[in-house]
């Protein structure tokens, strides 16, 4: 293994060539004043927009607006900071690398919390998710580690790609939201179907290329593969 050699990005999701294609275009057309610094800051500024969507349906489900408004402004910041810094040839790898990672994360407990403290959805389910999610992180990480590839998408879904879904359930969310079934006196709605759903998927993916991974890692350490 190469330890010095930098990891390949690899993304094969639906919107990669959409978004290689006009990213580039909107990092070119921002203001000389603006930084990736500031393009990080408008996604976590995001999340919290994001996570207030959720804490105010408490009110009235249409506050899920706010919260697809913040996913949106998330993609832009979040996308943006890397894009920004490539166009313009500043690129600091390890201080984004690292940047980049601690805000995703902290992004995604975040919104899972206020999805649990909102009345659309367990909080036990919420946590689900966000566990989820942080073990295919850090299988992300090894790979980089282990294989040089840094895997931006997993099965054509992305960062993108999840948060469009996120925003599709929101809306549904905000015109139908039954009790989708019952379960020790609780009752569990379409965030909690969706939650479970997206659980059961992220371990999943994660014990299967866990274990293929790891099959591939021992082939290649005992000679049995180029």
């Amino acid at each position: 293994m190469d330890k010095n050699r930098q990891a390949v990005r690899i993304n094969d999701s639906f919107t990669r060539g959409l978004e290689q294609k006009w990213l580039p275009r909107m990092a070119k057309a921002l203001p000389e004043r603006v930084s990736p610094d500031h393009m990080t800051l408008i996604g976590i500024f995001a999340a919290f927009v994001v996570a207030a969507g959720y804490l105010m349906t408490s009110f009235s489900p249409w506050w899920l607006m706010l919260s697809n408004f913040g996913l949106v402004l998330h993609w832009y910041g979040d996308s943006l900071d890397g894009t920004l810094a490539r166009v313009r040839k500043c690129e600091r790898e390890r201080y984004g690398y690292f940047v980049d990672h601690v805000c995703d994360i902290g992004t995604v407990v975040l919104i899972a919390i206020s999805m649990g403290i909102s009345p659309l959805m367990q909080m036990e389910i919420a946590l689900f998710v966000a566990v989820g999610y942080s073990m295919m992180n850090v299988y992300v990480h090894i790979v980089a580690y282990t294989r040089q590839k840094f895997l931006l998408s997993h099965g054509k879904i992305g960062p993108t790609e999840f948060r469009i879904i996120l925003i599709l359930i929101n809306l549904v969310i905000i015109l139908w939201n039954p009790v989708i079934f019952r379960y020790n006196d609780e009752f569990y709605r379409v965030l909690d179907a969706a939650g479970i759903a997206i659980a059961a998927m992220l371990f999943g993916t994660f014990i299967y290329r866990s274990i293929s991974g790891a099959r591939q890692l021992n082939d290649l350490d005992t000679g049995k593969t180029g």
